[in-house]
């Protein structure tokens, strides 16, 4: 029973700590059977109400703050021990000035927090501002520290009953100020010195994280422009297609739209699921482009005659997914459908150099382009994700001729894990 109650007492008392030191924690005393030991008590209550006591009060230093904190004591050790030297080697120093000069360090490194505090506190402040703040907590720490010491100068004497003769409370208190500006200037330079470089990491870090952050901004405006710009694809292809399917319906070629619907279910199937803003071989955008051919040879069979020339080397050429397909729509829409002549499609991919150049031309018509009906979407699509990829380094070249357009479009060669021959 003792035990328990000793343990209970150390714990009340611990609680009532905690909730002094503003961080007010509950405390559950451990039950103890009456045999306990005050060992077990210990061992169960105390160290619950110890980590308690230690959560609510203990602050641990930053890393800079102790750097501080080392150079004020150093600095007032020092300042010290040179000080007692000369007594010591020259006349013997006695323990009343031993003691006077520990009173003066230790009293300092308390009143070089408050300089510390000044400095830091005005770091952003203009120049003017700094040095005001600066000069006046070294001003007033001195006098501080002086009158502290002029006034335990008599009551030291009596303590360590030394017969040292004292200098009048003025005199000492003007002598110890002119003394101790210095010391305390000397310390308000260092902070200075350290606030600064502290404050030049601080805007480093935040100049670091905000162009990171306008990077990380720019790769999404990047990326959701480029995905608005594919699914603004979408919709048009899907808008040639399913006209096309309802032509179809309406001339009752129900065989053709049945194999016309269920080609675009595959195309849109395999197309659908690669993202938007993907960077794919060349190879398999040519893919693409032959599914997307294979529905419109089913309504238009015959006419429609494609051919493609890709060197094996660029197969592996990165280019962004459905670049391609709106000129090849253009060339279908205004070469192929109002004419009843068949009319070949032609896809070529060369190198020139250390860019890609992909021509894409019909013998069709040959109609101007701003002479076309339509939305325009195609050609300018083209552009606008050429620019977002490539910026300059990527182009799109239009030619009308007697017979035929002709589409260029040319970007930076870029490889893909296979890579492409030199």
């Amino acid at each position: 029973m003792e035990a328990g109650y000793r343990a209970r007492h150390i714990g009340s008392i611990l609680l009532l700590r905690t909730r002094i030191a503003g961080r007010p924690t509950r405390f559950r005393a451990t039950k103890t059977d009456a045999g306990a030991t005050g060992k077990d008590a210990r061992g169960a209550g105390f160290p619950y109400a110890w980590r308690a006591l230690h959560k609510g009060i203990a602050m641990p230093l930053r890393p800079e703050h102790r750097q501080t904190i080392a150079l004020v004591i150093a600095t007032w050790t020092l300042s010290g021990v040179l000080y007692l030297i000369p007594y010591h080697v020259f006349s013997g120093a006695s323990l009343y000035v031993t003691v006077s000069v520990i009173n003066i360090c230790v009293m300092g490194v308390l009143l070089s927090g408050g300089v510390y505090w000044a400095v830091r506190r005005t770091r952003r402040g203009n120049m003017v501002v700094r040095l005001a703040a600066m000069g006046a907590a070294v001003i007033l720490a001195s006098a501080t520290l002086a009158l502290i010491d002029a006034a335990t100068g008599e009551w030291i004497g009596r303590l360590v009953v030394s017969t040292q003769k004292i200098a009048p409370f003025a005199l000492r208190a003007t002598n110890n100020f002119i003394a101790l500006v210095w010391q305390f200037a000397l310390l308000g330079a260092a902070f200075t010195v350290i606030e600064a470089n502290k404050l030049a990491r601080e805007r480093e870090l935040e100049l670091a994280a905000a162009r990171e952050a306008a990077s990380r901004a720019e790769a999404a405006a990047s990326a959701a422009s480029l995905a608005a710009l594919r699914y603004q694809l979408n919709p048009h292809f899907l808008f040639n297609t399913l006209n096309a399917i309802s032509s179809l319906i309406v001339t009752r070629d129900y065989g053709a739209a049945d194999a016309m619907l269920a080609k675009l279910s595959e195309f849109l199937r395999a197309t659908l699921s690669s993202q938007p803003d993907a960077l794919l071989p060349l190879e398999d955008e040519l893919a693409t482009l032959q599914h997307y051919l294979e529905i419109e040879s089913v309504r238009f069979g015959d006419r429609l005659a494609v051919e493609f020339t890709c060197p094996p080397a660029l197969n592996g050429a990165l280019v962004p997914g459905f670049l391609l397909q709106p000129l090849i729509e253009n060339a279908i829409k205004y070469a192929l459908a109002p004419s009843a002549e068949p009319v070949t499609i032609k896809v070529e991919a060369s190198r020139d150099g250390d860019t890609l150049v992909i021509a894409v031309e019909d013998d069709g018509a040959g109609l101007e382009q701003d002479a076309r009906p339509g939305t325009g979407l195609g050609i300018a699509n083209v552009r606008q994700r050429l620019d977002t990829h490539y910026g300059a380094k990527g182009t799109l070249e239009t030619r009308t001729r007697d017979r035929g357009f002709l589409a260029i479009a040319r970007l930076p060669l870029e490889r893909s894990d296979e890579g492409v021959a030199a």
